[in-house]
């Protein structure tokens, strides 16, 4: 491989890795171009839960987990999952990409810069990538936050109308700043992965 190629790839994969805002254009003739941004679910937000499941559907392969505690997770199985071999009440270790925040938006009095309608567009027009090449769906969701974490670079959102608590991790550093300006109770938008199980199989 080449000295030119392996660097082109190097630069590549740190900025999917960041999970890049809109950058710089790369020339005059892109000048007018919607912004790129790139859908990679880091590594490192690979989770592994010992839980019982809750609700499986077939069709949709959506499944919920619930764990010892109570907790409940929201997953979409993934093409390795063998869901024959699961059913409602199994005690199963799931193996699962959480949320991630490719994009987020924080209430106007935030002062944090506005994402471009283009840069939202931009996101959802193109499936996130988690490790392995395995395509996830990116979805946009607006809602009240109701737990915050800058520290992890988290943040918890629901949809006031209800519907499930959506724990997000943002991973872009400019982004994780606007987490600084939020509160319990301002709305947010955001452009995030769901949570794809990689594994799920019976507990030991």
């Amino acid at each position: 491989m080449s000295r030119s190629l392996s660097s082109r790839m190097v630069a590549g994969a740190l900025a999917l890795c960041l999970g890049a805002l809109p950058g710089v254009a790369a020339g005059p003739a892109r000048a007018q171009q919607p912004p790129t941004l790139h859908n990679v679910i880091p590594g490192s937000e690979m989770v592994m839960l010992q839980a019982r499941i809750k609700t499986i559907d077939p069709q949709t392969r959506a499944i919920t987990l619930q764990s010892p505690d109570g907790q409940t997770v929201n997953l979409v199985a993934g093409p390795l999952v063998r869901l024959n071999l699961l059913k409602e009440g199994d005690m199963v270790t799931a193996q699962y990409y959480r949320s991630v925040a490719f994009i987020i938006q924080g209430p106007k009095q935030s002062n944090a810069a506005p994402a471009p309608a283009d840069s939202f567009r931009a996101v959802l027009a193109r499936p996130a990538e988690a490790p392995g090449g395995i395509a996830v769906t990116v979805k946009q969701i607006s809602g009240t936050v109701i737990g915050l974490n800058p520290a992890a670079h988290t943040l918890e959102v629901v949809d006031p109308s209800g519907g499930p608590v959506y724990r997000i991790d943002v991973t872009d550093p400019e982004r994780q700043n606007i987490l600084k300006m939020l509160k319990i109770g301002d709305t947010v938008t955001a452009v995030i992965s769901e949570q794809l199980a990689v594994s799920i199989t019976p507990a030991k």
